[in-house]
């Protein structure tokens, strides 16, 4: 595993550190920045994407997540009281309005809950906030101190993390669909607005930075600013690392699996609302699904919006007859024939294999 902590900034010479930087070499050394500390290069997000952590490694992430959700209006907010240009102010209040709705049920903290419950947590439990560790609400309300008593200039420096915020989106939300069965797009419905959410916002942030950072000086503060808010988000990526991660490391306020979740009935489905298949259902591949053999490495894999199923043979033969007209105990009776095998016991071994494609949304009657 590599280091958790963010790699050191380079030191500037003092010549360098003195010169004023043309706009465009700004924005190429704030860019440098976020390819350096960003966020996405953390241990922790790497295990995330690469489908390397358990479930309620995941639904901890999810709950500690939301504390920043949550916050980031009330940082917006302070930023707004300092802005004496109303036009500044009219472009900035629609990053409020994106995070706290136009209405109760909108916006992307509502959305967040919602993926929030998706992984299983009751939502009263995430809005108490008990289960959120302290040092996910320390660095989050430093963050927060540090909008409220900076310059303006280094207030609006600081989210200029919005623009490497699409790159990890992608990677996310590809890697999560790829890699956990319990997440589903509707899950993730947070990070489709933000997609065009973030650079929008970028954009508007760069320009600012880049006009009003007039001086060597200034620019400075506009780096560190950016810098700090790197930090911010790699801090919180160290307090998941330890609690759930690291052996040894769980603090007594760390979240204890099955804390806040919502309970699911005796036997239930993993996937709520999904019964369980019967002999005589007639499965077939929903929408957008599809077998396919895949030439590079001379196997059948199961292919779903964003999501690939890597098939053994045995999935492939019941697969190749699922077509939404024959059903499990006709497929199981043809595979009878074909393997010289009981096709009865062929049947209650394809209702498990059908079941947890179902429960994937791979798979429909």
């Amino acid at each position: 595993m590599n280091a958790v902590f963010p790699p050191p900034a380079p030191t500037p010479d003092a010549a360098e550190s003195q010169r004023l930087l043309s706009p465009d070499e700004l924005e190429a050394a704030l860019r440098d920045i976020g390819a350096r500390r960003y966020h996405i290069l953390h241990p922790f997000h790497r295990l995330l994407h690469d489908g390397k952590l358990s479930k309620d490694q995941v639904r901890a992430w999810a709950l500690n997540r939301y504390y920043y959700q949550a916050m980031i209006p009330v940082k917006d907010a302070a930023v707004l009281a300092r802005m004496t240009d109303a036009s500044l102010r009219r472009v900035w209040r629609q990053r409020i309005v994106d995070h706290d709705g136009d209405h109760p049920g909108d916006g992307g903290i509502e959305r967040w809950l919602k993926l929030a419950e998706g992984v299983g947590f009751d939502r009263d439990y995430v809005l108490s906030t008990r289960g959120i560790l302290s040092a996910t609400k320390f660095s989050v309300e430093a963050y927060v101190h540090f909008v409220a008593e900076k310059s303006l200039l280094e207030a609006i420096a600081s989210s200029l993390t919005e623009m490497f915020s699409p790159t990890i989106i992608s990677e996310r939300v590809a890697g999560m669909l790829k890699n956990y069965d319990f997440i589903t797009k509707d899950t993730l419905a947070y990070f489709d607005k933000r997609l065009t959410q973030a650079p929008r916002d970028a954009d508007f942030a760069l320009d600012y930075v880049k006009t009003h950072a007039t001086t060597p000086e200034l620019q400075r503060l506009a780096m560190a600013a950016l810098t700090f808010k790197c930090n911010v988000l790699w801090t919180q990526l160290d307090a998941l690392y330890f609690a759930y991660v690291a052996p040894g490391m769980i603090p007594p306020d760390a979240w204890t699996p099955g804390t806040g979740l919502i309970a699911e009935a005796p036997g239930a489905p993993a996937a709520a609302g999904i019964r369980k298949m019967v002999a005589d259902d007639k499965p077939r591949l929903p929408r957008g699904v599809r077998l396919r053999h895949d030439e590079t490495r001379g196997k059948y894999v199961l292919l779903a919006p964003e999501r690939t199923f890597d098939l053994d043979d045995n999935a492939v033969a019941v697969l190749k007859l699922v077509d939404g007209n024959r059903s499990v105990a006709a497929i199981a009776d043809e595979l009878g024939r074909t393997y010289a095998a009981d096709p009865r016991a062929i049947e209650a071994d394809i209702l498990v294999m059908l079941d947890g494609l179902a429960e994937k949304r791979v798979l429909e009657r």
